[in-house]
């Protein structure tokens, strides 16, 4: 009775009342778009990266004022903000409109062999006997537009993946059938009740069928100015809530629970502890996706899914996964005569960092004693906390290793934060060669400052020192209560995909560079720095809010991508694997990932002198 009232409620306030705003003032509209402007030219870490890379200036505003000027209403201004940032080619870095509306389609797709191919059904929602497609048939069109055409309309609103070409195309293909307008600015053209006209080829043949559109929130349709009585009224549309995506993840996430894992719901989140220095490493230590409840490619599979894209190598046999205060899913495989360890890190924003230390602990203990070598799983890992995986790299490299250095954008902001570190370190007694070190950088991004040079030198803020308030740059192996040393000893494969993002970048990076992990898989989203987001104060009047990489991560030697420049960053290059091995083929989606297991169990084996 509760909720219904509560929904009756909502169709009240946000169907029947309006309010009096119109669109946007043309004046509103130039002042919002200078703001975004005056944020990213103080604080866009990569900016002479995206000059040589792409000879993009965001500084050269000219052409995107002329579309402000001429744009007529309050999506078509959002749209240039969007696409203005989105041509930086960041995946950290977007426009998010202040709308949670959400349109989908009760079936997924994504790139398999280069062809967009049906990778899910809600068959609850779309019987077989009126829609007879099947998962792995190709999708050709939507609403009268080739898959090719959405792609191209699509790409600029590919949030988290704007950096690789091929992260950019498998987003725009989810887009295509969930359109989020936190992201797309014209999900609102798709209303309750629509229906999509889509062509599907099945055994050689080509059909169309007309699926229902589902959708969840309240449409954003304009902003308008501050409150003003004399204007036009503009009317809410109703609340709208879909019964049919949570029941579509959950059957999804049955269907890959072929590893036995707990699929209720998570334990809840500790809150968040307030230590020395927090503001700076909450800042310096952000390295993450842009998370929100929406999913990315392939619709069904998001960015921290504690669940491995493929099936288990036969034999698996499970040891973290099943309870929900797990943080890792972890077990072991025979190949051959050898015992494999396998564990997956679905993210770096772990629900509690004690906990999860300690359970990667005692895992890599137990690989170290019973296994012959270690796959590590990071595919769709979307980052998170940078400094908390250098602490679990401290277990998979027996030698001391530096963290990747930092170029920053030296702001006031930032000298005011290590200031204020310096002090605190000062007063909890901190020897005075760790003051020394902390007061070097200090002044190197006074320097910076002072010379408006932008970037500072390759300083060390992601260093022993700055993640754990103590020490010095470099990070020892881990040890146990009794100081003895508990890195792993033996092989470790890393698996890696183009959804692999920024911290779990980082950490593939430095353990890659310390010559501790061959990385199998494919090149690596490319989110290179560390990420802020500026909230309403982005975009005063249009209430939308803006995420800024700060930073660029520098490796200790130069890689090459395709189409891009040589450079020593992760930064749109991403992370080169060591074997190359593509999960999106059709083998793979058929057969559960078969090809791809094979490869990574035959991978370990060799490096463990197996034949």
């Amino acid at each position: 009775m509760k909720r219904l009232l509560t929904f009756v409620l909502l169709a009240l306030v946000f169907g029947c009342t309006s309010t009096s705003f119109a669109q946007l003032t043309h004046q509103q509209k130039v002042a919002d778009f200078k703001a975004l402007v005056a944020l990213y030219n103080k604080n866009y870490g990569p900016y002479e990266w995206k000059l040589k890379a792409f000879n993009y200036d965001l500084l050269n505003i000219e052409p995107w004022l002329d579309q402000v000027n001429s744009s007529t209403d309050d999506l078509s201004f959002y749209d240039i903000c969007v696409r203005y940032v989105a041509s930086l080619h960041d995946s950290h870095d977007e426009v998010i409109l202040p709308s949670y509306y959400e349109a989908y389609l009760p079936i997924t797709a994504d790139i398999y062999d280069g062809k967009v191919l049906i990778d899910f059904i809600d068959r609850t929602v779309l019987d077989p006997q009126t829609y007879p497609f099947s998962v792995g048939d190709e999708l050709l069109a939507v609403d009268g537009k080739s898959v090719g055409q959405w792609v191209s309309a699509l790409a600029p609103y590919s949030v988290n993946g704007e950096a690789n070409p091929e992260s950019r195309d498998r987003l725009a293909v989810g887009a295509i059938l969930d359109r989020y307008q936190g992201w797309y600015t014209y999900a609102n053209k798709v209303n309750p009740g629509d229906t999509a006209t889509i062509v599907v080829k099945s055994g050689g043949k080509v059909a169309s069928y007309a699926l229902p559109w589902f959708t969840i929130g309240i449409p954003l349709d304009q902003e308008g100015p501050v409150p003003n009585p004399n204007a036009n009224a503009l009317a809410h549309s109703a609340f709208s809530q879909s019964a049919v995506k949570r029941p579509m993840r959950q059957m999804a996430r049955a269907a890959r629970n072929a590893w036995g894992q707990w699929t209720g719901a998570s334990a809840p989140r500790p809150a968040a502890s307030s230590t020395p220095g927090n503001k700076l490493r909450d800042r310096m230590r952000n390295f993450s996706a842009l998370h929100t409840a929406h999913v990315v490619a392939g619709g069904i599979y998001p960015f921290g899914s504690p669940f491995p894209l493929f099936n288990p190598p036969p034999g698996f046999q499970l040891r973290l996964g099943a309870n929900p205060t797990d943080e890792f899913l972890s077990g072991t495989f025979p190949v051959g005569n050898r015992t494999i360890g396998f564990i997956r890190i679905p993210s770096f924003e772990p629900l509690s960092e004690g906990n999860a230390l300690a359970q990667f602990q005692n895992e890599i203990t137990y690989f170290e004693q019973n296994t012959n070598g270690l796959v590590v799983d990071l595919m769709s890992n979307g980052g998170g906390d940078a400094c908390y995986a250098n602490f679990l790299a401290q277990y998979l490299s027996p030698k001391p290793f530096n963290a990747l250095r930092l170029e920053i954008r030296a702001t006031e902001e930032w000298i005011l934060e290590v200031e204020n570190f310096l002090l605190e370190e000062e007063f909890a007694g901190a020897p005075q060669g760790t003051l020394n070190l902390i007061a070097k950088y200090l002044a190197v991004l006074q320097q910076t400052a002072a010379e408006n040079r932008g970037l500072t030198p390759p300083i060390p803020l992601l260093g022993n020192l700055f993640c754990t308030g103590g020490g010095g740059i470099a990070y020892p192996p881990a040890t146990d209560g009794e100081g003895n040393n508990v890195a792993y000893t033996k092989p470790i494969v890393v698996l890696t995909d183009n959804f692999t993002l920024s911290a779990a970048e980082f950490f593939s990076a430095t353990l890659q560079d310390a010559k501790a992990i061959t990385v199998y898989g494919v090149r690596t989203d490319g989110g290179g720095g560390n990420v802020v987001e500026f909230d309403y104060n982005s975009m005063p009047y249009a209430e939308g809010s803006a995420r800024v990489t700060q930073s660029l991560g520098v490796r200790n030697h130069v890689i090459s991508a395709p189409g891009l420049p040589p450079g020593p960053f992760i930064e749109n290059l991403g992370i080169q694997p060591d074997v190359w091995a593509d999960y999106q083929t059709r083998a793979n989606l058929f057969t559960g990932g078969q090809p791809f297991v094979n490869g990574f169990s035959a991978l370990i084996y060799k490096l463990t002198n197996g034949h």
